[in-house]
């Protein structure tokens, strides 16, 4: 009976220790200085982000737009006026230089377009593979080199109807090396490129951002400086992998 008794006290003593140390590892996934999101916003209302999942993190906003008529959550840290260059992938390089030394464990890069309908279904399965592991995930489709090699683009609009009523603009900034494979073999000769993610949505690990110097990302920087519609940004777009490699830190989901 006694022996009993012990296997039950140590069944509810192990029970109990689950139960904080699942507690604990809630509250400290939703600490602060682990998880924000960063928006790369132009016209966009932003009214997603009273949305769950969205609405649980700290948020800064990069506004590229001529006005700030847009929604401000409450868990806004700030908003950052930048120059209207380089799209979304500007905006997210900017962040990583400026806050390179605060960055967040898991930085998670959305466009203020996210909420669309060919946008949003990623924006969720993101976050949900994000808090069902608690970490940065990738999540992303397999590819290679040989089939985006021959890549380029000399026209492309925004897909949002919202910047399109401000900015229609459709002729691209070309790329002076180009196409796609060579401006890769250019920028990461020794990395094969095994996954791309579209849309500008994906998280990274603070870990596998500064694995790299701040001058390195000072450097690519460089290819999104000198247009609002460079080519190049539809190059990173499909280098994203290639630009946080080694992925330690960061779960690649397919």
């Amino acid at each position: 009976m006694k022996k009993n008794n012990i296997y039950l006290l140590v069944a509810l003593l192990i029970l109990l220790i689950s139960i904080v140390y699942g507690k604990y590892n809630k509250e400290n996934f939703d600490n602060n200085n682990n998880i924000i999101l960063i928006i790369s916003r132009y016209n966009e209302k932003l009214e997603w982000l009273k949305e769950e999942p969205f609405n649980k993190y700290p948020v800064i906003i990069y506004n590229k737009g001529p006005n700030d008529d847009f929604y401000k959550p409450e868990k806004l840290i700030k908003i950052v006026k930048v120059d209207n260059i380089g799209r979304c992938d500007h905006t997210y390089i900017y962040h990583i230089i400026n806050e390179y030394d605060n960055l967040y464990n898991i930085n998670v890069f959305l466009p203020g377009s996210a909420n669309m309908d060919n946008k949003k279904h990623h924006a969720l399965a993101l976050f949900n593979k994000i808090e069902e592991s608690n970490k940065a995930v990738f999540l992303s489709n397999k590819t290679s080199l040989s089939e985006w090699y021959d890549f380029k683009l000399d026209e492309w609009k925004a897909s949002s109807p919202e910047n399109n009523i401000i900015n229609p603009e459709n002729k691209l900034k070309l790329s002076e090396i180009r196409p796609f494979g060579k401006w890769y073999e250019h920028n990461f000769k020794n990395i094969e490129l095994e996954y791309v993610t579209y849309g500008g949505m994906f998280s990274v690990s603070k870990e596998d951002i500064i694995q790299h110097p701040k001058n390195y990302y000072e450097k690519l920087i460089k290819y999104l400086e000198n247009s609002s519609n460079p080519e190049c940004g539809h190059y990173f777009e499909r280098a994203w992998y290639a630009v946080f490699y080694p992925m330690k830190n960061t779960l690649i989901k397919t």
